[in-house]
């Protein structure tokens, strides 16, 4: 994986807005065709930005983004696995980068900084939940070493959307 010397640093509050507009960009362009039209047409910053405030304030894992000329173009956030079934295990709770930047190295780059945050928490493993289908980011994740680990379920959004996803896992070791 290529990575870039592109700071990347905790994040914020401040950063809520720029997280969101990464998200929601991130989403119309990833999900497109793997989830319904309308989910990803309602999809607003606004709202988004309300989550992000929120995650910033709580214990949400640690939140790291990358930024490009003072403008974030891409964010990461992990912590400690929320499966029920895994003990003392990382986790990758989402990864996006601005669709303008894709295949730039910032993935792998915020990736690279995670699994280091992870690794120095003392986690011997990392698993992260993926949209099944979702070709782009199965190849991305499995060039990072990932491999899925056979675990599946349903994600229920709160305007009932289904997310079916699929667990990849990686040794930190």
């Amino acid at each position: 994986m290529h990575l870039l010397k592109t700071p990347i640093r905790r994040a914020k509050s401040s950063d809520a807005r720029g997280i969101a507009k990464v998200h929601v960009a991130a989403w119309k362009a990833a999900y497109r065709g793997l989830l319904p039209d309308n989910t990803l047409d309602q999809l607003s910053v606004d709202d988004s930005e309300a989550r992000w405030k929120e995650r910033l304030a709580g214990a949400w894992g640690k939140i790291l983004v990358a930024e490009q000329k003072d403008r974030i173009i891409g964010f990461a956030a992990c912590g400690a696995s929320r499966d029920e079934d895994l003990d003392k295990v990382g986790e990758l709770y989402v990864i996006y980068v601005h669709p303008e930047e894709w295949r730039k190295g910032y993935g792998a780059t915020l990736i690279g900084e995670a699994m280091k945050h992870l690794r120095e928490a003392g986690f011997e493993e990392v698993v992260l939940w993926v949209l099944r289908g979702n070709q782009q980011a199965i190849r991305f994740y499995e060039a990072a070493g990932f491999v899925a680990d056979g675990a599946s379920k349903v994600k229920q959004r709160t305007d009932g959307t289904e997310l079916p996803v699929i667990r990849y896992r990686q040794s930190l070791g």
